[in-house]
């Protein structure tokens, strides 16, 4: 760890909370600016006042070979080291002040740097960083009373009570200060948490989240009032620190979430300025601000508008010393960026056919920095399609720093630098943080889980909200082992398991706990579904299918025609491509449904090409389109120069090529281009012997080799399956292709298709990363749906190939994506098989005895 020592100063005067949550209260919240505090003459801390009541867990310091204070005199004596601390001890420590025990800590020095500051590049963090002075500092000095010097007994969260206005309490009063309304008082710097009035002494306590925002109001010992299950009750009234909730699907986690917060403004009293929400998307912000509505001054936010505040010093978060405000560019900025860079740096290599030749840039610059990986790792990972990528990473990272710019990933990795080297902003932000409650943990990246590492501090009062087995992103970077391995990262943190599915029907509760029992890599959990349901027999079910689009169509004109709405429907895929053939059929059947599927969808590169062959079968016996010749001339790669392409597409029939390839003096081209015009004749000629659209599309893609070129070069190459692969996408469109058999006329027919379901309100392009939302059957990837729920769902093309889809590398992922897919019905669910089943079908039928991985017991 490497760590620049500063000399300890007080810290900056605290922002005043707000105050003000709406709800009556059985205290007064006061909320004061510092102002410079002087001791008032012939105010004594005494020692027993110092000590405070047993259940505060106050520890002493002392130097070496001095005897503690009388109230000390029977606690157990731990050494510590200053120039050389011992972990153990550090452990040890942790644990006496998350339990409230009384220690006497005997030190030889004064404590560690509380404003570390270390200056490294991403690739050299981890998400387990921990600026470890501060941490010290933390251990002996956040609910220790320095009795160093035994004439001066000091208590820092008293010293910020008096700072706030508080009045010292005469020897005799209870409590460490008198507020300004004369209620006795004492001042906590242990884990949030409450006790009887009769432990207090009959005064009153203030957290240390409190006074961080310069608020004086004492907590209520309460429990939560809501109408919660006993588990979710227990969650929502955790004390004593940061805690771990695994909420598996269907288990009210929103609401544990929601009404956690609401408890400890509203009733616990927590100053509503220092708690915080974490969204992981606008949605679920959204949501969470609606059912928060009451909490006024409470701070709900995406991570990433979370970041950005702090990058910025916006509302409460103060400006970094280093830069003023930065601008926020998109993706067309970020390719315009790379575009020069990756020119500067990269090889010179002539450009592949049907490939983006920034995708793998962009792609790796999200792995490294989100993932805080060493761009020459990264290099090495992505070869050898980001050649030159370990000295374009910073390189791309120093011209955002030159333009005062930041992009999406940016955000975050700018966050962490501010929060390691800005000890003021830091502060800041931590006032803000001083309870942090963080949705959808299992998402996290590693960027964004040192993210909330460091905003919470060593007080690590974290409220993680996840659920293991629903870790859909690891393309991304999220991994079920933030939950799993939860108090490596967050010392001391208790976990609580949310044991019910008040979702799904009792079938689909076992089949999800049989096919999870199949992963190693997870949180061991007995799910129950909710009492009083009882199996209905039918709620879930499999069915064969040739034809999935029909399949789909029939299964929702039988829900309908069972009373159900549209919008009580949805139907999930693997990848977006799939949803082509029910999107059309649904259309076609007069049922409203969403439209995922738009003409972009005609764009596409494999999409492209096979209708470009399709056009040339189709007008072998007239003028060949210059357009279509062009483009399956590329497509599949033949190794044919540009310009020999322009020839190829000014020739107006087969004939014309032959010629051509005749005129040609290289013979390698030469046999190229007539192997070219011998596919197209080909093609002509079943499409003139009278063969359907299905039949040419198989045709083109096995007879001219375009699918295996797909399948090796562009989706062979793809290290993330968060979107269809150009294998997918072929495949839809045969899917289609039954439905229109005149392959001259499929294409418009296509089109014509897609461009009314976009007019009719659907997702639009995914391209565009914003989704609309509209009314009628919802059809969705599972990846688009995480969190929702319908009563009806319909799981399209559980199939080998998909389910787990062929290009991924982690199987316990794609067996989490199908259990996400499965778990979003609330009263049916059925898996349509149209092709080889899933193995997953298999696995949901019965419970493996593989036991989950041990958790790694070491702190971060």
């Amino acid at each position: 760890m490497h760590t620049v020592r500063l000399r300890l100063r007080p810290l900056p005067p605290p922002r005043p909370g707000t105050g003000g949550d709406g709800a009556p209260r059985r205290r007064r919240r006061v909320v004061m600016a510092a102002v410079p505090h002087r001791a008032e003459a012939g105010a004594v801390y005494s020692a027993e006042q110092a000590a405070g009541p047993d259940c505060l867990g106050r520890s002493v310091l002392v130097s070496p070979g001095q005897d503690p204070p009388a109230p000390w005199e029977r606690c157990p004596r731990v050494t510590v080291a200053i120039g050389s601390p011992d972990a153990a001890v550090g452990r040890r420590l942790r644990s006496a002040w998350q339990g409230r025990e009384r220690l006497v800590i005997e030190v030889d020095g004064p404590p560690p740097d509380s404003e570390p500051v270390l200056h490294q590049s991403w690739w050299e963090w981890g998400p387990g960083l921990t600026l470890i002075d501060e941490v010290w500092h933390h251990l002996l000095t956040a609910n220790a009373v320095d009795a160093r010097d035994p004439e001066q007994l000091r208590f820092a969260p008293r010293e910020r009570a008096l700072a706030l206005g508080a009045r010292a309490a005469d020897v005799g009063e209870p409590g460490d200060v008198v507020l300004p309304a004369s209620e006795p008082a004492w001042c906590d710097g242990g884990p949030l948490d409450t006790f009887e009035a009769t432990e207090l002494r009959g005064a009153g306590l203030i957290p240390a989240a409190n006074f961080a925002v310069g608020d004086l109001a004492v907590l209520t010992h309460c429990e939560p009032v809501a109408d919660l299950a006993p588990d979710q009750q227990r969650a929502v009234g955790h004390l004593g620190g940061g805690a771990c909730i695994v909420a598996p699907a269907g288990s009210g986690k929103t609401r544990v979430l929601t009404e956690r917060a609401r408890w400890l403004v509203r009733d616990l009293g927590v100053a509503p300025s220092a708690v915080c929400l974490v969204a992981y998307n606008v949605r679920a912000r959204a949501e969470m601000q609606e059912r928060t509505a009451d909490l006024e001054g409470l701070e709900v936010r995406t991570l990433n508008s979370l970041a950005l505040a702090v990058c910025n010093g916006t509302g409460p978060f103060a400006r970094p010393a280093a830069h003023g405000r930065v601008e926020v560019i998109d993706e067309r900025a970020v390719r315009d960026l790379l575009h020069g860079l990756v020119g500067e740096r990269a090889p010179r290599r002539r450009r592949r056919a049907m490939t983006d030749p920034l995708a793998s840039w962009v792609e790796a610059l999200s792995a490294s920095r989100l993932g805080l990986r060493d761009p020459a790792e990264v290099e090495r990972d992505f070869a050898p399609d980001v050649e030159g990528f370990a000295e374009l990473a910073p390189a791309y990272a120093e011209a955002l720093e030159e333009r005062g710019a930041v992009d999406f990933d940016n955000q975050i990795v700018r966050t962490i630098d501010v929060l390691l080297t800005d000890p003021n902003a830091r502060a800041a932000a931590r006032r803000v943080c001083g309870v942090l409650l963080v949705d959808e943990f299992q998402d996290l990246t590693p960027a964004h889980l040192l993210m909330i590492r460091l905003l919470a501090g060593p007080r690590a009062d974290v409220f993680g909200v996840g659920d293991d087995d629903q870790t859909i992103y690891g393309y991304s970077g999220a991994s079920p082992h933030w939950l799993i391995e939860y108090e490596r990262f967050f010392p001391g943190a208790a976990r609580h398991l949310l044991g019910v599915n008040y979702r799904c029907p009792p079938e689909v509760v076992e089949a999800a706990s049989n096919l999870l029992s199949h992963n190693r890599h997870r949180i061991a959990k007995d799910i129950e579904p909710a009492a009083g349901r009882s199996a209905a027999g039918r709620s879930l079910a499999v069915e064969a299918a040739g034809d999935g689009g029909s399949a789909v169509v029939e299964r929702v004109r039988s829900l309908l025609a069972g009373g159900a709405d549209a919008r009580d429907i949805a139907v999930l895929t693997r990848v977006n491509s799939t949803l082509l053939a029910p999107q059309i059929l649904l259309a076609e059947a007069g049922i409203e449904c969403m439209a995922p599927v738009g003409p972009w969808f005609l764009e596409r590169t494999g999409v492209a090409s096979m209708l470009a062959w399709l056009r040339l079968a189709t007008s072998a016996t007239a003028r060949l389109p210059a357009d279509a010749l062009a483009m399956a001339a590329r497509r599949p790669p033949r190794g044919i120069s540009p310009r020999v392409v322009e020839w190829i597409a000014e020739q107006h029939n087969v004939g014309a090529l032959r010629g051509l390839a005749g005129r040609i003096s290289d013979a390698r081209t030469a046999e190229r281009v007539s192997d070219f015009a011998d596919d197209v004749e080909r093609l002509g000629g079943m499409a003139r012997d009278g063969a359907d659209t299905l039949a040419l599309l198989e045709a083109i893609r096995e007879g001219t080799q375009l699918g295996a070129t797909l399948d090796e070069r562009l989706d062979a190459s793809r290290r993330a399956v968060d979107r269809s692969a150009h294998g997918d996408d072929l495949r839809a469109l045969m899917s289609v292709a039954p439905h229109c058999g005149d392959p001259a006329e499929f294409e418009d027919w296509l089109r014509r298709r897609l461009t009314e379901g976009s007019r009719g309100g659907g997702e639009g392009d995914p391209r565009a990363g914003r989704p609309s939302w509209g009314r009628g059957v919802r059809l969705a990837t599972v990846h688009r749906v995480k969190g929702l729920e319908w009563p009806h769902v319909i799981v399209l093309s559980a199939t080998e190939g998909l389910m787990p889809h062929r290009l991924a590398s982690d199987l316990e992922e794609e067996r989490r994506v199908f259990h996400v897919a499965i778990t979003r019905g609330s009263e049916s669910v059925l898996i349509v098989a149209d092709g080889p089943q899933s193995p997953f079908i298999r696995e949901v039928q019965w419970r493996s005895k593989l036991e989950p991985a041990a958790p790694t017991e070491q702190p971060a």
